[in-house]
């Protein structure tokens, strides 16, 4: 049988000209539908789970989920800096132990502490190695390594390095400097632990600023530099006024990233101390951790985690208020 044909001549069947879209706009759809379905998968899924969560009450080990609208968060935000003595907290809760506002201030700590180190260091490797003129491949391939090992392998290290009986750093420490006694653990001990832990953390995660600003440095014309020796500027008027204004942008946005890096910050501090000794190092992921797994309070842990996400919006959005990295960078 022929086959029919429509008004106007058309034939039947499927095609892009009879849609209310243009093709360019269908193909435009199907470029950035994968990456939203990705973004979806990551981010939107599971930060909508947790929301959910945190209105539930929710035994680890005896999951059936009851609704408590915002009783995790009166729990979590109304909990009082556990000044107790350590005998009298058997039982409790490791929120109830640790406190929320303590451990959010221990954590702001660890962040501050561990991104000024880092900016530090990592701002001083960049500008050494844009300096060095022979070998400058092979000595920024060896400092950029420090970056790719794994965290495990680098908290392994320093518990060996500080370890009491072969530790190099608890010889140093002990014998050297005597910052502590020959038979005690530099990391067992309250006033040293957050300390050490920011070190050890500056020492793998520096290298993070370094690669942000040697690419920066690389990218400044040495006509500028030429200029400023005619001026007669020194090297500081040449940092301040040629260097630092074009690698400010890029600091910027590295600081940010450093800083939400750390403050979310889990697997180092649980590998090094495991929040301790006592909650000396315990942060706020730290605290989640022990409120879900310890505590068997998952829908507490959840609460916990939805307002670190406040937090950590409110304060990007602060940062960008203030500081504007993007729009540094354009320039």
């Amino acid at each position: 049988m022929a086959s029919e044909t429509l008004e106007g001549g058309e034939t039947p069947g499927l095609s892009l000209d009879r849609l209310p879209v243009s093709s360019e706009t269908l193909l435009g759809i199907a470029t950035i539908l994968p990456v939203i379905l990705l973004y979806l998968v990551i981010s939107i899924i599971p930060v909508g789970f947790a929301v959910w969560a945190s209105f539930h009450e929710i035994p680890l080990l005896n999951p059936q989920w009851t609704w408590v609208g915002l009783g995790n968060y009166a729990e979590v935000l109304g909990s009082l800096p556990a000044f107790v003595d350590a005998l009298s907290t058997e039982g409790l809760s490791a929120l109830s132990q640790g406190g929320f506002w303590e451990s959010l201030v221990r954590g702001v700590l660890f962040m501050v502490g561990s991104t000024l180190v880092q900016l530090v260091v990592g701002l001083w490797m960049a500008l050494t190695l844009n300096r060095i003129a022979h070998g400058q491949r092979i000595i920024t391939a060896v400092v950029f390594t420090s970056y790719l090992i794994p965290t495990i392998v680098v908290t392994l290290l320093a518990l060996f390095m500080f370890d009491t009986f072969y530790g190099v750093f608890h010889v140093i420490g002990s014998e050297w400097l005597s910052i502590w006694g020959p038979n005690d653990f530099a990391l067992g001990q309250k006033d040293l632990a957050m300390p050490l832990v920011v070190l050890i953390g500056s020492w793998k995660f520096s290298v993070f600023i370094t690669i942000f600003t040697l690419a920066q440095l690389r990218s400044i014309p040495e006509r500028f530099y030429e200029a400023a020796k005619v001026c007669g500027a020194n090297k500081w008027e040449m940092f301040r006024d040629v260097t630092l204004p074009r690698i400010q942008g890029v600091i910027l946005v590295a600081v940010l990233l450093r800083s939400i890096f750390m403050f979310n910050k889990f697997d180092l501090i649980w590998t090094l101390t495991q929040g301790g000794p006592g909650y000396a190092t315990t942060t706020l992921p730290v605290l989640a951790y022990r409120e879900a797994f310890e505590a068997s309070n998952y829908g507490v842990s959840n609460a916990m985690a939805v307002v670190m996400f406040l937090f950590l919006a409110l304060g990007g959005i602060t940062y960008f208020k203030m500081f504007n990295p993007g729009d540094e960078v354009e320039t």
